[in-house]
């Protein structure tokens, strides 16, 4: 009789581990949404071709041609990741799918985290096709430090995650989303550099609605791709670094507040009446 290696995972140990029980339920939202071609196609191919199309009528310098891409990418992030989410969470919970989970080895954590995992991938897939259409298309210039877009990516989708998920508490069905997520939108691109362009708007409001979420992100985005200020001023890496500390500041904060709200109004019983 033989036994187990301790360095072998048994199914059973699996099931139990967060990341398999994540990457379990990844794979259970991509098979549900490869089935559902509606959902598929307003989910995946509708906002990629939209923002492909949006981009592409960029004037062909660098400057404008990346505060565009960036544009875009917040207002694929917003309505992808935020409505999307939104829909998908008060589904489940309705469905009692989210109930089932609860049931189960998984935490809470894990399950809001793998119920999102899907939704943030295709999401971060997107944005990579659209740079690699502005960069082979377009002609726009090589991203100069991704690792700070990426980390903003990361922190930005977790953002707007976790509200969805606050939000998801007072949405009484995927239908009702559109409703429930038009005041959450509206505040989210009202941030300048995304659904208006920077210089839109009078300076003293346009900082005061850079502190909402999209703001700094968009400046992050920006400062790392082309690494240079929006006045022009050219930096290093670690210049980069020193330049976007503030706005990773203020995305941060957001993320504090997104969790708590979350952990704090999130339902998993359905809504009656």
């Amino acid at each position: 009789m033989t036994t187990p290696s301790p360095t072998t995972a048994t199914p059973r140990d699996r099931a139990t581990r967060p990341i398999w029980q994540m990457a379990a339920m990844l794979k259970m939202e991509l098979l549900a949404l490869r089935r559902n071609w509606t959902a598929t196609a307003m989910s995946v191919v509708t906002p990629l071709m939209i923002a492909i199309l949006l981009v592409s009528e960029y004037g062909g310098e660098a400057v404008p041609g990346v505060r565009r891409v960036v544009s875009i990418t917040t207002l694929i992030m917003v309505f992808l990741v935020h409505h999307h989410l939104t829909t998908v969470y008060a589904s489940r919970r309705q469905e009692l799918v989210l109930k089932r989970l609860r049931a189960g080895l998984a935490s809470d954590r894990t399950i809001l985290l793998g119920t999102a995992s899907s939704t943030v991938a295709i999401f971060l897939g997107q944005f990579v096709v659209l740079v690699g259409y502005a960069l082979l298309v377009l002609g726009l210039p090589m991203p100069k430090n991704p690792l700070v877009m990426a980390l903003a990516l990361l922190i930005a989708s977790a953002i707007m995650a976790a509200f969805s998920a606050a939000l998801s508490a007072i949405t009484r069905s995927s239908e009702a989303a559109m409703l429930t997520t038009l005041p959450t939108l509206v505040i989210f691109l009202a941030t300048p550099g995304a659904l208006l362009p920077l210089g839109a708007l009078p300076e003293s409001l346009e900082r005061i609605l850079w502190f909402l979420p999209m703001g700094p992100f968009t400046e992050i985005m920006r400062v790392g791709w082309l690494a240079r200020t929006d006045e022009g001023q050219a930096l290093s890496f670690a210049g980069t670094l020193v330049e976007t500390l503030p706005s990773f500041g203020v995305l941060l904060v957001w993320l504090a507040v997104s969790l708590f709200t979350a952990a704090r109004y999130f339902r998993w019983e359905p809504r009656h009446g």
